[in-house]
């Protein structure tokens, strides 16, 4: 199906935070963020959470082409902290690009090695054995990958989310649209940013880690830190009229049998809404 017009997803982490593994995660998947996307003959990831190692052995199993471009919405740990373990970066004979939005001097590649420097992890950047290509996006400016079909992703700033906000991203192949939007707080963005550039998608893959007890209660609330209740990832995939809902990004203490209520809550506001649960796919045709 990849090298077709349509666009499959599929999701190895789903956790927001830290990775949670253990019996009472199972169900749901107690990985950190990470979102395959293939489309167009390409293999696209968005953010690399503890999700992306298992996704990285997966597609050393694979068949044809061995490129990976790697889509980063921020760089908090738990959407880099799988990148050190992900396969593919280790072997010749593959290609990884890596692109993401940076603040201050640094680019995206000296951060990376920060992480990778041998103070805190025994293999460093320059003893990777594929070829890192690093991409500095601009907001607004559209990555074209390949062009029968072409696949086109969309980066988009938001505010929504300390320190340094976050990056959208947008992808489009053969007339279907897909839109990651972790990480994001609809108050902060008075949801508006997050509605136009959602507006019409088929899929809308948005940040819904707290309940409205969270994130509004007097002590100990949620206001602030930088991403969504449930209701307010429904709110806005409504106001966006996109075609189905995936709730993403899971706060770590929410176990197994809380994920069901709110997904049915999501449904009074939004009837095609979802929960993300590790291993699950779509497939736009």
């Amino acid at each position: 199906m990849t090298g077709g017009a349509g666009i499959e997803i599929r999701f190895w982490g789903v956790r927001g935070s830290y990775p949670v593994p253990g019996p009472a995660t199972a169900k749901t998947g107690g990985n950190s963020s990470c979102v395959e996307m293939r489309a167009g003959g390409k293999t696209m990831v968005f953010d690399a959470g503890t999700g992306i190692i298992g996704l990285g052995a997966k597609l050393l199993q694979r068949t044809g082409a061995q490129d990976v471009h790697i889509f980063l919405s921020h760089l908090h740990h738990d959407h880099i902290e799988g990148l050190r373990f992900f396969k593919p970066l280790y072997r010749e004979n593959w290609q990884c690009h890596l692109y993401g939005l940076t603040h201050g001097e640094r680019d995206l590649r000296a951060h990376l090695e920060a992480t990778m420097h041998g103070h805190y992890f025994p293999v460093e950047m320059r003893d990777l054995k594929a070829h890192l290509d690093f991409h500095t996006i601009e907001p607004g400016e559209p990555i074209v990958l390949g062009s029968r079909p072409r696949v086109v992703v969309e980066p988009a700033h938001c505010r929504a989310h300390p320190r340094y906000g976050v990056t959208l991203y947008r992808l489009r192949c053969g007339g279907k649209t897909v839109v990651y939007a972790t990480d994001v707080e609809a108050p902060v963005s008075g949801y508006e940013e997050v509605v136009r550039f959602a507006s019409g998608a088929d899929v809308l893959i948005h940040d819904a880690q707290y309940t409205d007890r969270e994130y509004f209660r007097e002590v100990d609330n949620r206001q602030g830190w930088g991403h969504s209740t449930v209701r307010m990832a429904a709110e806005t995939a409504r106001a966006a009229g996109v075609g189905q809902l995936i709730l993403y990004h899971h706060d770590p203490a929410r176990k197994d049998p809380q994920i069901a209520p709110l997904e049915r809550l999501a449904r009074t506001i939004f009837p095609r809404s979802k929960a993300a649960r590790e291993g699950m796919t779509l497939r736009l045709r």
